[in-house]
């Protein structure tokens, strides 16, 4: 049971990562709470995992030329930065805290496009 419950968690994260949509939850969520993970240990294996599913994301949309790579930089730039000041921040928040922030935004985006309309493209 515990692999097929792992097999499924991959493959929802996968997918929905692959799609732009957070798999990075999937996993997360997964690993804390099926696993017994903490949620900084889950944090690394999700960004580990977001590596090659990212890679394969950027073939596909890059063949489909959907991607705008003048924009990209200034974000990815921007992107690392955040990235380097949530590390730092990160060590001086109580991990149950960090969990407790995590599932609060979850519900909030959660609700947020269960009640939005959608925007035409």
């Amino acid at each position: 049971m515990d692999i097929a419950i792992a097999l499924i968690a991959g493959v929802l994260a996968g997918v929905t990562g692959a799609m732009g949509l957070g798999g990075g939850t999937v996993l997360l969520l997964y690993l804390t709470v099926f696993t017994q993970v903490s949620q900084l240990t889950a944090q690394g294996i999700n960004i580990l995992f977001f590596i090659p599913i990212a890679i394969v994301a950027i073939i596909v949309y890059t063949k489909k030329g959907q991607i705008n790579w003048r924009a990209i930089f200034p974000v990815c730039i921007l992107g690392m930065l955040g990235a380097i000041l949530g590390t730092v921040i990160i060590k001086f928040i109580d991990p149950k805290i960090l969990a407790k922030f995590f599932a609060a935004f979850i519900i909030i985006m959660g609700l947020r496009e269960l009640f939005s309309k959608p925007q035409k493209d």
